[in-house]
């Protein structure tokens, strides 16, 4: 009997087979190190945070057009691929996202004594960073519950439709990336879920995560937006 792909997949080693499957997400993170390590006459922070706004918008940019070309088959394939790891990725890009946050600290901090373009500059960068690491942290949840509402969907056929996969989308039987995004940023914003129903121990854990987070991330943000303010002055 032949083998099939997703067994040949396993058949590597646990390195590659993470590697493998999330590629692009590797080559943003190389193209923001590369961009990060340019001999730049700045300080270590400010290449820092050019390198991680580089990771962030290439993986926007290359996780939309992904999105945009899916289908459901897509996703359950994406889904069994991305299985391994899974959690421990997730958690690495949070906090990686989270840290950002004092990075720009530091960034803003000689901001006061600077004037004309070089504050605009460093202003300027503070605020992409602060967009950037909100819209990526919650872009990574969003796939974490696409990935995992179908992978509980593959574990659990004999529970009723309505109830397998942890989510259930008012009218929705087969939930697409919209629908996973609608559920992160609406948590992202609001620190609440909207009209999206939890059915599993699984989604609730990681939505009460995210819920968390995202009350933190968001004040964080506040106080930083008036540092921002307040160095314009």
């Amino acid at each position: 009997m032949a083998e099939t792909p997703r067994a040949n997949h396993r058949r590597r080693p646990l390195l590659w087979r993470i590697l493998r499957a999330r590629s692009r997400l590797f080559l943003c993170a190389f193209a923001g190190v590369a961009v990060g390590l340019l001999p730049l006459p700045w300080r270590d922070v400010t290449r820092a945070l050019l390198g991680w706004n580089a990771f962030a918008l290439f993986y926007l940019l290359v996780s939309a057009e992904q999105m945009a070309r899916s289908t459901l088959a897509t996703m359950r394939h994406r889904a069994q691929l991305q299985d391994e790891g899974r959690l421990v990725i997730l958690v690495f890009t949070i906090a990686t996202g989270c840290a950002t946050l004092g990075a720009i600290v530091a960034e803003l901090g000689p901001v006061k004594d600077l004037q004309g373009a070089s504050k605009t500059a460093h202003v300027g960068l503070a605020a992409l960073t602060v967009v950037s690491s909100w819209l990526f942290i919650h872009l990574a949840f969003a796939l974490h519950y696409a990935h995992e509402f179908y992978l509980e969907r593959a574990s659990a056929p004999d529970r009723p439709a309505e109830l397998r996969g942890g989510l259930m989308f008012p009218g929705t039987a087969q939930p697409g990336y919209i629908d996973f995004l609608y559920f992160a940023y609406v948590i992202g914003v609001a620190c609440q879920t909207a009209d999206v129903s939890t059915s599993s121990t699984t989604m609730r854990a990681v939505a009460l995560a995210q819920g968390v987070l995202a009350f933190f991330f968001n004040t964080a943000i506040l106080a930083l937006m008036v540092n921002i303010a307040a160095g314009l002055v």
